[in-house]
C-alpha cells in the first residue's frame, strides 16, 4: 500500500468575499486533481483586514467561522497590524533568514508546497509570498475572482507628478538599491522581493478590463456558487423569517455600500449624502422598504447614521448590522431570503451598487444593479486625485454587468 502525497497549502486571507473565493479556488482544484489521490494539509491566514480597529475581533471570528463551516484546517491565525507592523520595524536591521522564520512560526508552518493570495502586492502579501518562494505561487483573485493590479486607478487615483527630474529620481533610486542589496547580501537587512504568481484562478479574469499577466485557468462560477450554497448553513433561520415578513409584498431596494470615507476617498457626512442621491436619483415607489448591507470595512457608526438620514425615503430601512450578517457575504442571505429554491426572485428586487460586489448577483442570480453614483455625484463627492479613476471603475462596472448578462 502506497502512502498518499499531502500537499501543504497556506492560502491567505484579507475577508469574507477573499475566503469565499480561495475555498471555491481550492474545491475547483481538488476535483482536477481528485485522480491523485492527494491528501491536503490546509493553514490559513488572515492578516490586512482594513477594518476599523473595534469590529476586527468579530470580523476575524465570522472569518474563523466561516472557514471552519466548508474546510479542514491543520491551523488558522490571525496576523494583526501590530505584529505586520513590528516585522516591518525589523527589516531594515535583520536579515531575511530570521524574518521568514519569525513569519513561519506565525503561520505554523515552515514550508508549503503552494500558497495562494489575492494578490502580490501590499506589504502583508508581499511578506508572505517572500516567505513561502519555493512554493507555487497562485493568485485566486479579489472579489469573487477579478484581476486587479497595483495600478489600478479605481483603488489609487491618479499619481502626483514628481517636482524632481527624472534624471535625479533614477541616480538616487540606483543608489538607494545598491545599497540595499549589498545589505540584504550581507544579512543584515531584509529586501522583499517583487515575485510573481505561478498561476491564477478566476472566475472573471478580465471583466475590469485589465489582463491577468500570469498564466491563467477560468475556474467557472459552479464552484463559487457552490461555495456560496454550503455557508447558507450559517444564517439564522428565525431572522429569515423575520426579514421575510417584513419583505411580504413591499417594493424592495437593496443598498450594497462601500468603505469609501474609511478608505479617505471622501469624506463621512459626503458618502451618506452621496448615497442619498444616488438611491432618489430613481423613482422610489410608495411603501417601499431599503435593505442596507454594509461593506465589511464600513465603520457602524457611519452605517447607522445612513439608516438616520434614509429613513424619511422609506416604509422602513432595514440595516444587516448584526456582525453575523455585517460580515457575512451578502450571496449567502440573498439566497436564503431573496431567492426561491431556484435561485429565482421571490419579488421583484432593485439593488443599488457602488461596487465590484453587484458581479456575483449579475453573475450567479441574473440580478442586475444599478451602478452609482453617476457621474456628477462622483465628481463633486470625492476627493479631486480619485474622481477619474472612480469614473472609470463605475463604467468599468456597467460594461461588465452588460458582458455577464
Amino acid at each position: 500500500m502506497t502512502s498518499r502525497q499531502i500537499i501543504k497549502r497556506v492560502i491567505t486571507c484579507q475577508g469574507t468575499i477573499q475566503l469565499v473565493t480561495a475555498l471555491s479556488v481550492l474545491s475547483y482544484q481538488e476535483k482536477e486533481q481528485q485522480h491523485l489521490g492527494c491528501e491536503y494539509e490546509n493553514y490559513l491566514v488572515i492578516y490586512d483586514l482594513y477594518a476599523p480597529l473595534e469590529q476586527t475581533d468579530a470580523f476575524v471570528a465570522l472569518i474563523q467561522k466561516m472557514a471552519t463551516f466548508v474546510c479542514t484546517w491543520k491551523a488558522i491565525v490571525h496576523i494583526t497590524p501590530q505584529q505586520i507592523q513590528e516585522i516591518k520595524d525589523k527589516l531594515n536591521c535583520t536579515g531575511c533568514i530570521e524574518i521568514f522564520k519569525l513569519v513561519h512560526s506565525l503561520v505554523g508552518v515552515e514550508s508549503a508546497d503552494e500558497i495562494y493570495l489575492c494578490r502580490n502586492w501590499q506589504f502583508g502579501n508581499q511578506l508572505l509570498i517572500n516567505a513561502y518562494q519555493p512554493a507555487q505561487k497562485i493568485c485566486y483573485g479579489d472579489s469573487i475572482g477579478i484581476y486587479f493590479s497595483q495600478n489600478a486607478t479605481a483603488i489609487f487615483g491618479a499619481a502626483q507628478p514628481s517636482k524632481t527630474p527624472k534624471i535625479l529620481r533614477d541616480i538616487k533610486w540606483s543608489v538607494i538599491n545598491t545599497i540595499n542589496n549589498i545589505q540584504h547580501n550581507l544579512r543584515i537587512k531584509t529586501i522583499l522581493k517583487n515575485v510573481n504568481f505561478d498561476v491564477g484562478y478566476f472566475v472573471l479574469p478580465n471583466i475590469m478590463g485589465e489582463s491577468p499577466p500570469m498564466k491563467t485557468i477560468v475556474a467557472g462560477k459552479e464552484a463559487l456558487l457552490e461555495t456560496f450554497q454550503k455557508l447558507r448553513g450559517l444564517v439564522e433561520t428565525e431572522y429569515i423569517a423575520f426579514l421575510q415578513a417584513k419583505l411580504t409584498d413591499a417594493p424592495v431596494s437593496i443598498l450594497l455600500t462601500s468603505n469609501f470615507s474609511e478608505a479617505d476617498r471622501m469624506s463621512v457626512d459626503v458618502e451618506i449624502s452621496a448615497y442619498r442621491k444616488f438611491l432618489t436619483s430613481k423613482e422610489i415607489e410608495p411603501n417601499s422598504i431599503l435593505v442596507i448591507k454594509p461593506h465589511p470595512r464600513d465603520n457602524e457608526a457611519k452605517i447607522g447614521q445612513l439608516q438616520y438620514e434614509l429613513a424619511d425615503l422609506y416604509k422602513e430601512v432595514i440595516t444587516l448590522s448584526k456582525p453575523s450578517l455585517f460580515f457575512l457575504p451578502f450571496e449567502v442571505l440573498f439566497m436564503e431570503a431573496f431567492l426561491k429554491p431556484d435561485l429565482t426572485p421571490i419579488n421583484p428586487i432593485q439593488v443599488f451598487a457602488v461596487s465590484s460586489a453587484c458581479l456575483s448577483l449579475s453573475l450567479l442570480f441574473n440580478v442586475p444593479s444599478i451602478i452609482g453614483f453617476g457621474e456628477q455625484v462622483t465628481s463633486n463627492a470625492f476627493y479631486e486625485n480619485y474622481v477619474h479613476g472612480r469614473l472609470q471603475h463605475e463604467r468599468d462596472l456597467e460594461a461588465a454587468i452588460r458582458a455577464i448578462a
